[in-house]
Protein backbone atom coordinates (compact mmCIF):
# COMPACT_ATOMS: atom_id res chain seq x y z
CA UNK A 1 0.00 0.00 0.00
CA UNK A 2 2.78 2.71 0.57
CA UNK A 3 4.16 1.93 -2.87
CA UNK A 4 0.76 2.75 -4.48
CA UNK A 5 0.44 6.09 -2.32
CA UNK A 6 4.36 6.71 -2.55
CA UNK A 7 4.36 6.46 -6.99
CA UNK A 8 1.98 9.79 -7.23
CA UNK A 9 4.13 11.77 -4.81
CA UNK A 10 7.07 10.76 -6.50
CA UNK A 11 5.36 11.48 -9.68
CA UNK A 12 4.30 14.92 -8.51
CA UNK A 13 7.69 15.97 -7.13
CA UNK A 14 10.00 15.12 -10.33
CA UNK A 15 7.36 16.91 -12.30
CA UNK A 16 7.55 19.82 -9.81
CA UNK A 17 11.21 19.91 -10.01
CA UNK A 18 11.60 19.78 -13.56
CA UNK A 19 9.60 22.48 -14.09
CA UNK A 20 11.53 24.97 -12.26
CA UNK A 21 14.42 25.61 -14.76
CA UNK A 22 15.13 28.79 -16.73
CA UNK A 23 13.70 27.45 -19.56
CA UNK A 24 10.24 27.52 -18.07
CA UNK A 25 7.86 28.48 -20.54
CA UNK A 26 4.69 28.77 -18.02
CA UNK A 27 5.99 32.30 -17.32
CA UNK A 28 6.54 35.01 -19.88
CA UNK A 29 10.00 35.95 -20.95
CA UNK A 30 11.16 39.28 -19.05
CA UNK A 31 11.43 42.06 -21.93
CA UNK A 32 14.14 43.93 -22.93
CA UNK A 33 13.09 46.99 -21.63
CA UNK A 34 12.63 45.24 -18.50
CA UNK A 35 16.23 43.77 -18.27
CA UNK A 36 17.68 47.17 -18.86
CA UNK A 37 15.56 48.90 -16.25
CA UNK A 38 16.45 46.18 -13.98
CA UNK A 39 20.09 46.27 -14.31
CA UNK A 40 21.01 43.23 -11.08
CA UNK A 41 18.36 41.06 -12.84
CA UNK A 42 20.05 41.32 -16.06
CA UNK A 43 23.18 40.72 -14.58
CA UNK A 44 21.74 37.97 -12.52
CA UNK A 45 20.31 36.49 -16.27
CA UNK A 46 23.48 36.87 -18.25
CA UNK A 47 25.52 34.85 -15.90
CA UNK A 48 22.89 31.94 -16.28
CA UNK A 49 22.74 32.03 -19.86
CA UNK A 50 27.15 32.13 -19.71
CA UNK A 51 26.98 29.66 -17.59
CA UNK A 52 24.93 27.16 -19.11
CA UNK A 53 24.85 28.16 -22.96
CA UNK A 54 24.15 25.13 -24.41
CA UNK A 55 20.40 24.61 -22.85
CA UNK A 56 19.92 28.05 -22.23
CA UNK A 57 21.42 30.41 -25.06
CA UNK A 58 18.29 30.36 -26.81
CA UNK A 59 15.43 30.75 -24.52
CA UNK A 60 13.37 34.04 -24.83
CA UNK A 61 15.31 35.67 -20.99
CA UNK A 62 18.52 35.34 -22.75
CA UNK A 63 17.80 36.62 -26.42
CA UNK A 64 16.53 39.84 -24.39
CA UNK A 65 19.08 39.98 -21.95
CA UNK A 66 21.82 39.60 -24.26
CA UNK A 67 19.85 42.12 -26.19
CA UNK A 68 19.69 44.83 -23.15
CA UNK A 69 23.22 44.09 -22.53
CA UNK A 70 23.90 45.94 -25.89
CA UNK A 71 21.12 48.73 -25.14
CA UNK A 72 23.22 49.29 -21.94
CA UNK A 73 26.78 49.64 -23.53
CA UNK A 74 25.37 51.82 -26.69
CA UNK A 75 23.76 54.11 -23.87
CA UNK A 76 26.72 54.19 -21.92
CA UNK A 77 29.12 55.22 -24.51
CA UNK A 78 26.56 57.99 -25.38
CA UNK A 79 26.81 59.16 -21.86
CA UNK A 80 30.66 58.86 -21.71
CA UNK A 81 30.48 61.63 -25.20
CA UNK A 82 28.23 64.31 -23.50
Amino acid sequence: MKTITSIPLLLAATINLTCCNEADTSRPPKTVGWFFEHRDELAVALKACRDNPGELAKTPNCVNANEARNKVTVQEMKDALR
